[in-house]
């Protein structure tokens, strides 16, 4: 289904016109149009406040980070306080000691290209970790990596682990999604694959661990990489609160969307179908959904509508504001709580 095939039915009437065409712009992978929309938008009504939150989530989600940061002094001038994702990075950090919060001689961050010119970069991590028992490494804004710059940070990473430093990694989504394409493209090139499964260890995420390993092991031909799970030092707890990475759902009541999903057949729609046809509590997590087509939408529209009618309560988790927004025209609010960030 296409937008101009959309029933009137299915839409949220509430939604202003400009929203509306916004997220849709957007489903159809049309930034371009979809940022001169919420830029209209604001020029003219500038205490529109979701047309702010929509344009930062697509800088963001674009990686336009100049153009970020300026819309969040923008922002903060225009509304006295930070934007909800400054909000989250900020409470984030506060949970860390000071020292390894964005600044502090505890935190390397990375960003651009991460080649064989990254070499200064790997040094910083390496002398932070002669500083600190735990590094925090900031990955976010890495744009491209090669095969250089993956052996070059596997290996920063392997003599932290090996000399008994704790990592808090953040930000690591994005490059994850780079090796992983570029460890398909070139699956000979074993030191691509060696960092994306060192991170996934990092990330103690033993699924995605297994699945990529299971991945490479077909494509090189050789044995699947084994789980070992790191077990290393944790920070202490600013203000001694409690440090979650996860959501406060156990991994049978919550399914995570991520990434972009274009297609009703993609796998991850099918294992949401799955997931909402056996679970009581439906919880979807897509706080890592970057972007999903109007089709792949429409597919889950009638997958939490079925899971609804037979009496499962369904929950979306944390969309961004311009899926967010998709998933008010579809009318999903109808049959499932959407529960957004707090402005």
């Amino acid at each position: 289904m296409t937008s101009d095939k959309l029933e009137v039915t299915e839409l949220d009437g509430a939604l202003p016109p400009a929203t509306r065409e916004t997220a849709l712009r957007y489903a159809d992978a049309d930034t371009d149009a979809a940022r001169s929309l919420l830029e209209s938008a604001i020029a003219a009504d500038s205490g529109a406040r979701r047309d702010w939150l929509m344009l930062l989530d697509l800088e963001r989600l674009q990686r336009r980070w100049r153009s970020y940061e300026t819309l969040v002094a923008r922002y903060r001038i225009r509304f006295g306080e930070e934007p909800p994702t400054e909000r989250e990075r900020l409470a984030r950090e506060s949970d860390l000691p000071e020292e390894l919060r964005m600044g502090g001689t505890g935190c390397v961050s990375l960003g651009g290209i991460l080649d064989a010119q990254a070499m200064q970069a790997m040094v910083a991590i390496r002398t932070a970790a002669t500083r600190h028992t735990v590094v925090h490494l900031d990955v976010a804004r890495v744009e491209s990596v090669d095969m250089v710059g993956s052996r070059l940070l596997a290996s920063a990473i392997n003599d932290l682990v090996d000399a008994g430093n704790g990592i808090v990694l953040t930000g690591a989504d994005h490059l994850v999604r780079l090796l992983h394409r570029l460890g398909v493209s070139q699956p000979a090139q074993k030191s691509t694959w060696d960092l994306l499964l060192l991170l996934r260890r990092l990330d103690q995420d033993r699924a995605a661990f297994e699945r990529d390993a299971a991945e490479f092991a077909l494509l090189a031909n050789v044995e699947p990489p084994a789980w070992e799970p790191l077990l290393l030092p944790q920070p202490t707890a600013a203000g001694g609160r409690e440090r979650r990475t996860q959501p406060r759902y156990g991994n049978r009541e919550v399914l995570e969307l991520a990434g972009v999903v274009v297609r009703p057949d993609d796998p991850q729609m099918a294992a949401a179908a799955r997931f909402a046809g056996e679970a009581d509590y439906v919880n979807l997590n897509l706080s890592r959904l970057e972007r999903i087509s109007l089709p792949a939408a429409t597919a889950l529209s009638d997958i939490v509508s079925a899971a609804s009618g037979a009496g499962h309560t369904v929950r979306l988790i944390r969309p961004n504001q311009l899926v967010g927004a998709l998933l008010e025209i579809l009318n999903l609010g109808s049959c499932a709580a959407i529960v957004m960030d707090k402005v």
